[in-house]
């Protein structure tokens, strides 16, 4: 299967001012399309950071890598000028993100979102992207996204406003990795066993996940006394080339780790399957 890695820049985001939701958002729906997320990181908005961060994704390459952050008008976006000079990809103004940049400023300004039209310069420093690469259709801010291969790996540079990647990703990333790659059908089943410890599960987990080796068992742990009240939650997924046998190996560690977990004098609740397709499900 596929694998990919991501990357996430910004200062805001290690000084913790900005919680990150990019790498969460990122990280369930390329898991649930049939990707193995492999390596996360998260940099500062400086060109040696970037670049490390680069370097390291980089190191053995990923089928695909994802950036994040760092590609609005103002001096310390330095994200596309960090990338072309780490890839040797110096950057060249992109006539079809030109296009895109002043297509979206027309329509901010129809809508009366903004009054004026901006600095030239900060416009045209949102439409330079590294040699080769692509310009992707920002429909809610005003900095394209970015396409580019390197190597073996695929690039998309993202806006790091968590509605601006989620829509440039929907529209025009999600269908070019669904034509791109074979993609397996992702499965999960989860219950909730009620105990005062979650060591109190490591038996049965051990046990359930020896019978099935193909399926990924996990407690979740909550802070005493959580577990005992609400209950401890407990994922098993799979991925399969089709949606009957991912459903099928899953449904058979959790009706396994069911009758486990009841047989050590724990009670179960809260069981389900839930099924992703490559297709969007």
């Amino acid at each position: 299967m596929p694998n990919c890695n991501l990357l996430a820049i910004g200062n805001e985001l290690l000084n913790g001012e900005v919680r990150d939701l990019n790498l969460h958002w990122l990280s369930r729906h390329l898991t649930r399309m049939g990707f193995t997320v492999t390596l996360a990181a998260m940099v500062r908005d400086t060109p040696d950071s970037i670049a490390a961060g680069l370097e390291f994704l980089l190191n053995e390459p990923p089928d695909l890598l994802i950036c994040c952050g760092g590609l609005g008008p103002t001096e310390d976006d330095l994200t596309l000028d960090a990338i072309g000079h780490t890839l040797e990809r110096p950057l060249v103004t992109h006539a079809q993100a030109r296009c895109l940049v002043e297509a979206q400023y027309d329509q901010l300004l129809s809508q009366g979102y903004l009054h004026h039209r901006g600095p030239e310069a900060a416009r045209a420093k949102m439409a330079r992207l590294p040699e080769g690469a692509g310009a992707l259709p920002n429909p809610i801010g005003t900095a394209p996204g970015v396409r580019l291969v390197f190597g073996g790996t695929l690039i998309f540079v993202l806006p790091g406003v968590p509605d601006e990647l989620k829509a440039i990703f929907t529209a025009s990333i999600a269908p070019e990795l669904r034509n791109r790659y074979q993609l397996d059908v992702w499965a999960q089943g989860e219950l909730k066993v009620h105990v005062d410890d979650e060591a109190e599960v490591a038996g049965p987990l051990h046990e359930v996940g020896q019978r099935h080796p193909d399926v990924y068992l996990k407690s979740l742990a909550q802070p005493f006394p959580a577990a005992g009240a609400e209950g401890l939650r407990i994922i098993t997924s799979a991925r399969a080339l089709d949606a009957e046998t991912a459903e099928e190996t899953v449904t058979s560690a959790l009706r396994d780790l069911h009758r486990t977990l009841e047989r050590y004098g724990m009670r179960v609740s809260h069981e389900r399957i839930t099924t992703h397709t490559s297709l969007g499900g």
